[in-house]
């Protein structure tokens, strides 16, 4: 999967487009009564129970791990060269609508199968279904716009 990656690009591409994600759902809390989805993300940890006194940092750091893990699915050469857009910033806003689709499916499936946390993502309010979308868009515009293909 990764034979053809540009691997030191991938990895910064994905930690900024994680972080940028993060931090526009922070710093746009409230704007227009969307963003803020992190506050939800925090109750379902803290319902966990598992990081006690550390939910903003297994937030974090587990928000991390997943841009830097799902980012593999775009930089795969496969993915990249078959998304029928020019220019890296175009694919990557692309991209990161149809993750959001494939995270609804998912969702669906598995609130079927009686996940909890599935339940509870597809029952928060529009306005979080809204800015989780918007912030996709934006969490794959990044990394389209700063992921450079390797050389081949």
């Amino acid at each position: 999967m990764i034979k053809n990656v540009n691997f030191p690009s991938y990895v910064f591409s994905s930690f900024v487009a994680g972080y940028v994600m993060m931090a526009v759902d922070m710093i746009m809390d409230g704007f227009l009564g969307l963003f803020g989805t992190y506050r939800e993300y925090l109750q379902m940890v803290r319902q966990f129970g598992i990081f006690q006194g550390f939910e903003g940092i297994a937030l974090v750091v587990g928000h991390t791990i997943n841009s830097l893990v799902l980012a593999l699915f775009f930089v795969d050469v496969r993915v990249y060269n078959r998304i029928p857009l020019r220019g890296g910033l175009a694919k990557g806003i692309f991209f990161g609508a149809v993750w959001h689709v494939w995270v609804l499916v998912f969702l669906l499936f598995a609130s079927i199968g009686g996940s909890k946390f599935a339940i509870s993502m597809l029952h928060s309010p529009y306005t979080s279904h809204i800015s989780l979308f918007l912030l996709h868009l934006i969490w794959g515009g990044i990394l389209g716009l700063l992921y450079t293909q390797k050389e081949l």
